[in-house]
């Protein structure tokens, strides 16, 4: 036997291992037409649900037998979270068909299930779409001493809803659940009249544009108890002027998001099911998860980044047209904010231009200058909105919200025109360098660009008021940030090191 023969045999015998070890067994199991789950919760209890991951297969109905539930639990929510496609779970396998009081349709849906002595509990599930779904059951157990979440529902289907209604919207997401009841004992009924149960909401991001089912069920996995819920999620602050069981959330579009709302009873929890939303729809229409859905929006973004450049670059060396160009941007956005049409808001903005321009050549400096720096402020309020926690719910009264802007937005421009040789400076390096990295932060999916979204939201979305505006928190934002503020420091350099301070108060005109 030659060593060439053997040589390509070891190889092969090699490549033939790592293949086979690389060949993992599924931990999904396949659900046909007919299939029967025998779910036991022998070692259930309400910090460790039970969890299981299933593929139902296309146009099939499946039974779950739930057994072996531990003796001090009360009562279960039985959940069940598809990717991408509804469903529908029931008590009744004669309901899966229709709407009614004992089943529930959607993507991210459960149950509520008091334990009686039967030894087994029933519920049934119906895949009517014309392929395989991807779920993840999970059964969460609790005692008598807590509440039940939306035991008091009077809108949604079933007589108990411990599930949400979630709306996706161009703008906002949001989402409503039922009020919770106190909890079960076996001579009591459900008691809603003066409800002292507390219902928070709790929200933790996935990473932007990521649509990917792995993702999906390990956020979800990771907001399925309460105490998961306390220790990954962040509590969004209860609103002051709509509904106490709704919640709105500014749409971060493209950017994944559970939300998921706690029952809390005197010194006892329970988790609602948790819901889920991409504040797009990447099945029925990808289109909407793209932040730049059209070829004006990518110009205009590329338009953007090579203005701002040039003015980081060369602006120094043209003061006046470099000045034009942060009262230009802000009036582009606000009449972007008033006719929601770009290149309308792009006249805007050069009408905005033209009149500081007139401004500057008839009026004291001091007055321009004003003008000119109101810019400043105005990106100063927009950030402090940006950044703002939910915990400032003073901020969703309007009156009080614009009042702060405005005397945010004032103060920032008072402060540089009173320091106006230097405050020109810096506000030309902190909107030009803001304009270039616009483009960057589409391309790379951060957040930064909803600094101006978000106020344009505000001014033009009716309900805006109410909603949570706490960003996603990533590295490339950070990075970003940093990039920013090199930018600034960098067109400061040039201006002060390079050329000093020119004469502002010359009424030297545009063009010679």
């Amino acid at each position: 036997m030659n060593r060439t023969f053997v040589g390509e045999l070891l190889i092969f015998l090699l490549l033939t291992i790592g293949s086979l070890a690389r060949e993992k067994p599924s931990d999904t199991l396949s659900l046909t037409d007919g299939s029967v789950l025998q779910v036991n919760l022998t070692n259930l209890h309400d910090s460790v649900p039970y969890m299981r991951q299933v593929s139902i297969k296309a146009s099939s109905n499946a039974t779950f037998n739930i057994t072996n539930i531990s003796s001090d639990a009360s009562f279960i929510i039985f959940q069940i979270h598809t990717y991408q496609h509804n469903v529908t779970l029931s008590y009744d396998k004669d309901y899966l068909n229709k709407i009614s009081n004992k089943s529930v349709f959607g993507s991210n849906i459960g149950l509520f299930s008091r334990l009686t002595k039967n030894i087994v509990t029933q519920l049934f599930v119906k895949n009517d779409n014309v392929h395989d779904v991807n779920g993840l059951l999970a059964v969460v157990a609790y005692h008598n001493k807590a509440p039940i979440p939306g035991g008091c529902n009077m809108e949604f289907n079933t007589e108990i809803a411990p599930y949400a209604s979630v709306q996706t919207l161009d703008t906002m997401v949001i989402v409503d659940v039922q009020p919770a009841s106190v909890p079960l004992n076996d001579s009591a009924k459900l008691t809603c009249e003066k409800n002292p149960v507390e219902v928070e909401m709790y929200q933790i991001f996935l990473n932007e544009q990521d649509f990917s089912i792995n993702s999906y069920f390990t956020a979800i996995t990771s907001m399925l108890t309460v105490t998961d819920i306390k220790e990954n999620g962040v509590k969004v602050a209860n609103p002051v002027i709509s509904s106490p069981i709704r919640r709105v959330f500014s749409a971060y579009t493209g950017v994944g998001s559970v939300y998921v709302a706690l029952a809390t009873y005197g010194k006892y929890s329970a988790a609602y099911v948790p819901s889920f939303s991409y504040a797009c729809h990447p099945t029925i229409d990808p289109a909407s998860c793209d932040v730049l859905p059209n070829l004006l929006s990518k110009i205009v973004c590329a338009f953007c980044f090579f203005i701002g450049l040039l003015s980081i670059c060369f602006g120094h060396h043209h003061l006046k047209a470099d000045m034009a160009l942060p009262v230009f941007f802000t009036g582009t956005v606000i009449g972007y904010a008033a006719v929601g049409d770009i290149l309308i808001a792009m006249g805007i903005g050069l009408c905005f231009t033209i009149f500081w321009l007139v401004c500057l050549s008839y009026l004291p400096i001091v007055f321009s200058g004003i003008m000119f720096n109101m810019t400043l402020g105005f990106l100063f309020a927009c950030i402090a909105y940006f950044l703002s926690p939910d915990s400032f719910i003073i901020l969703q009264n309007d009156w009080i919200f614009w009042s702060l802007f405005m005397t945010l937005a004032l103060s920032v421009s008072l402060i540089m025109t009173i320091i106006f040789q230097f405050g020109f400076v810096i506000t030309c390096s902190i909107i030009a360098s803001f304009m270039v990295i616009l483009p960057f932060d589409y391309w790379t999916g951060s957040a930064l660009k909803y600094i101006v979204i978000n106020i344009i939201r505000r001014i033009t979305v009716e309900g805006f008021n109410s909603a949570a505006v706490r960003p996603p928190s990533e590295a490339n934002d950070i990075a970003l940030i940093i990039f920013w503020s090199c930018l600034v420091l960098y067109r400061i350099w040039k201006q002060w090191c390079k050329l000093g301070v020119l004469d502002l108060a010359e009424r030297t005109p545009l063009l010679r």
